[in-house]
């Protein structure tokens, strides 16, 4: 089990206004508001509170949102929005959790990166990009009624 110190642990106070490209590591809470590019390192997790705006992409690994977001959203491991949660953007994580009451509004995308790289190599996907752009779907016999 890891043992976490208190200078692991970052917290933006409500009332707090950043603005720019903004990395973290660890557990990072943010009650304040914060406009442009967040980032959250592997292994990190970033709870946004009830009182937390967020205007711009985030890229985390586990993501806790109660606040507000618009702008895009990628988690490696796994997002959840609670039932305070607003999301406005798209989403593209290996696990999704939307509790009662959260609000999504966007696309989203449940593939893990390393499937992605999977399939690439995969000999039968490699087999189905070669036949399915040959097939003519036009010349088919019609179906009988």
């Amino acid at each position: 089990m890891n043992n976490l110190n208190e200078s692991d642990i970052n917290i933006i106070a409500e009332g707090t206004r950043i603005e720019g490209k903004i990395t973290f590591d660890h557990i990072s809470r943010v009650h304040g508001v914060l406009l442009g590019e967040v980032v959250a390192k592997e292994g990190s997790t970033l709870v946004l509170s009830e009182a937390a705006v967020i205007e711009g992409n985030i890229d985390a690994d586990i993501l806790m949102i109660d606040g507000y977001v618009r702008g895009d959203v990628i988690a490696k491991t796994r997002i959840v929005i609670s039932r305070s949660g607003r999301v406005i953007g798209n989403i593209k994580t290996a696990s999704l959790i939307l509790e009662f009451g959260a609000h999504f509004e966007g696309h989203c995308s449940m593939e893990k990166e390393s499937e992605k790289e999977k399939a690439k190599d995969d000999p039968k996907e490699k087999i189905l990009d070669k036949v399915v752009p040959t097939l003519n779907l036009k010349s088919r016999p019609a179906l009988p009624n």
